[in-house]
């Protein structure tokens, strides 16, 4: 399978490649577990879900001020299993930080 990396050395999945039209949006798109995230203009989560379209995920969320960073606790169904990802977003920079697989 054909993959492109991002800036922080994630692979892009294949729906993401459909961004890559907007090269912006492709270098923000992070994947983790098969789960391709990306930001929303309005700093929300987002899966890359099939042609590149952006589906907004529900999340619990805080802001820890000093570095400011929005900490997202998003749900995932996959296929096979629901996951819950803790999400870091860089507000001023609207980039994915970090992203860890909590269950």
């Amino acid at each position: 399978m054909d993959s492109t990396a991002d800036s922080s050395g994630g692979a892009l999945s294949p729906a993401a490649h459909g961004l890559q039209g907007n090269a912006a949006a492709a270098a923000s798109v992070r994947c983790e577990e098969g789960v391709a995230f990306m930001v929303t203009e309005g700093n929300e989560v987002a899966e890359v879900v099939g042609g590149g379209a952006a589906r907004v995920l529900g999340s619990e969320s805080f802001l820890d001020a000093t570095t400011g960073t929005r900490h997202h606790f998003v749900d995932v169904h996959g296929e096979a299993e629901a996951m819950l990802f803790f999400v870091s977003v860089n507000e001023d920079q609207r980039l994915i930080v970090d992203i860890r697989r909590l269950f």
